[in-house]
């Protein structure tokens, strides 16, 4: 377990001392530090987020942002943890979509039910996904991968970052409208997808466009199409699947990242956390180092959370069951 703590350890006490004493009185949020449990291991996106919201968010709040990372089952171990926590909003978690959405169908049994036991705060940023193709493979765009796809005794394969994962879902969708025949190679992230295509391992492949970005800009990999309703600031260039012809909604999702609360946490508080935590999100050098990851702010509401979470969960998990991917 890592821990790390952006906080006001020497300034906290003067803050206390210059509050009214309305703010100091039984009730006051947020009186200690705050933790955030982030469902991933340290290094990765979602702790980059949980820690840069943490640091900007711990300034408006008074209070330290604690990390603390528990990782497992594709987010499950910390998502369990946070489900049990007491609501009284001192336990909040950061989290990918496929924890809250995908591990509903691939598991049999959770620790938590995503539209029971939490309170959906804000969906911070969106990392869309793209499909490359490797150089050796000859395509240039998606119109002659189609063509490529259709000729008889191609042997060919997609690589995502896991099994049930949005990348895998994606890929499915497409070797089905194509009708494709592609072997379905899934690997423990999207690293070893890149590394695939650039060894020619795999014809096609579905990663972040922020990690895909260096390497078509060095003209190591083909970008062929990009996930989500519009295109991505990351690679403006690539045209989306629906631009493309694929009316699939399933192309229109991506990878997001998200604060959650457990369920019954008090409202004061999440209006509190809530207001802390988009006010960061919209501070111009926060999404400046957004963009250096390839991650597009998005700074929902929870109105807005709890829409597009519906919206995303509908279309995901219809589509796992149409594709047999089953619970573990």
């Amino acid at each position: 377990m890592r821990r790390f703590i952006f906080g006001f350890g020497l300034v906290l006490p003067c803050l206390m001392a210059a509050l009214p004493p309305a703010a100091s009185a039984q009730g006051a949020y947020p009186t200690k530090p705050i933790r955030v449990v982030v469902t991933a291991q340290a290094g990765g996106a979602s702790d980059f987020v949980g820690r840069l919201i943490g640091e900007h968010a711990s300034k408006s709040l008074g209070q330290a942002f604690v990390i603390d990372n528990r990782a497992g089952a594709n987010g499950a171990v910390g998502l369990g943890e946070v489900a049990r926590a007491a609501p009284d909003g001192y336990t909040i978690a950061v989290t990918l979509g496929d924890s809250l959405i995908n591990n509903v169908a691939l598991y049999k049994t959770l620790p938590y039910d995503p539209q029971r036991d939490f309170v959906f705060v804000t969906q911070v940023v969106r990392s869309p996904a793209i499909l490359s193709a490797n150089l050796q493979l000859g395509v240039k765009n998606m119109d002659e991968f189609k063509k490529l796809a259709a000729r008889p005794n191609q042997q060919l394969s997609y690589g995502t970052w896991g099994p049930g994962g949005l990348g895998h879902l994606a890929g499915e969708a497409l070797n089905r409208k194509l009708d494709a025949g592609m072997v379905h190679v899934p690997q423990r992230g999207e690293a070893p997808v890149m590394a695939d295509l650039l060894s020619n391992t795999v014809s096609v492949g579905l990663t972040s466009a922020g990690l895909a970005r260096q390497h078509v800009q060095a003209g190591k990999i083909v970008p062929l199409a990009i996930m989500g309703r519009e295109r991505s600031p990351v690679l403006p260039e690539v045209p989306t699947m629906r631009e493309l012809g694929f009316e699939d909604p399933l192309f229109e999702a991506a990878v997001w990242i998200a604060f959650v609360a457990p369920a019954k946490t008090p409202p004061q508080a999440i209006e509190r956390l809530t207001a802390a935590l988009r006010a960061a999100a919209a501070l111009p050098e926060v999404q400046a180092r957004m963009a250096e990851r390839g991650l597009e702010t998005l700074n929902t509401t929870p109105e807005q959370f709890n829409t597009g979470y519906k919206r995303d969960f509908d279309v995901i998990t219809r589509r796992m069951k149409e594709f047999g991917i089953e619970a573990q």
